[in-house]
């Protein structure tokens, strides 16, 4: 079934506003999501990221090059928040892209707090740029199901994923890819994840090791388990002597 109304769609997204005068038709889509069922929300879902994944890829959509810098609020690192991208499937990092975009910028665009009243109308931004690219991921890293660690955000970046600002300006987010609602991460992601937090972030204290879940109540990421279960494992991963050399070469992005 086709949800998106495509004759709009082409009119509206190469605007720089694209995301206000859509604004009706998201809203007209989210209603529609009320009453579907769990496989075809997933359709819906993936019709839109696929449409911003499609134009950003081709030049529609152009991230605003006058980019307001909130980098300039970050702190020094002293929490880490794990979380997990909730899909079934391997995630592009296009498509995550995309996926961030839509999820975490243009509600803010279109909604702006008082503070940042003036980005309202013009392109959206994140001042954040990998090999000349502007980027809209949230997390920092990105850990595959085979346990390889993938840089997504450098450490002075603010990446937008606590769902809370003070929690955003002084963390890094470590995301793993694929869905643990109801599952744990097998011992090689853990594994890794450990070992990239003591290469990278030993100063962290480890009660400053938190799931998206502990920062914001409204989340069941990085999964059910993880409180009081698997990230109990991880927690004793870390603290463990483990090998300084790491098992994976860390990978920047490329953005596709």
């Amino acid at each position: 079934m086709k949800y998106i109304n495509d004759e709009l769609w082409k009119k509206q997204i190469s605007q720089k506003d694209w995301y206000l005068r859509l604004d009706p038709e998201f809203k007209r889509l989210e209603n529609i999501q009320k009453d579907l069922s769990k496989e075809d929300e997933e359709e819906l879902k993936e019709e839109i990221y696929s449409s911003i994944e499609r134009d950003l890829g081709n030049g529609s959509i152009q991230p605003n090059k006058k980019y307001h810098d909130w980098d300039d609020e970050r702190k020094t690192i002293d929490t880490i928040v794990i979380h997990h991208t909730s899909n079934d499937k391997s995630l592009t990092l296009s498509r995550l892209n995309a996926k961030h975009m839509f999820r975490l910028y243009r509600p803010f665009f279109t909604n702006p707090n008082e503070d940042n009243k003036a980005i309202k109308g013009e392109a959206i931004s994140s001042g954040h740029f990998t090999n000349g690219v502007q980027i809209f991921y949230g997390y920092h890293w990105l850990v595959r199901l085979d346990g390889t660690p993938e840089r997504l955000l450098t450490d002075n970046y603010v990446g937008w994923h606590a769902g809370n600002w003070d929690i955003n300006t002084r963390s890094v987010a470590i995301c793993i890819d694929g869905n643990f609602e109801t599952s744990s991460p097998d011992i090689k992601v853990l594994k890794s994840i450990s070992q990239l937090i003591k290469d990278n972030y030993k100063n962290v204290p480890i009660e400053n090791i938190l799931g998206h879940n502990e920062v914001n109540k409204n989340t069941v990421c990085p999964g059910n388990g993880f409180i009081g279960g698997w990230k109990l494992t991880l927690i004793n991963l870390i603290k463990k002597n483990i090998s300084s050399s790491s098992p994976f070469t860390y990978k920047q992005t490329s953005n596709s």
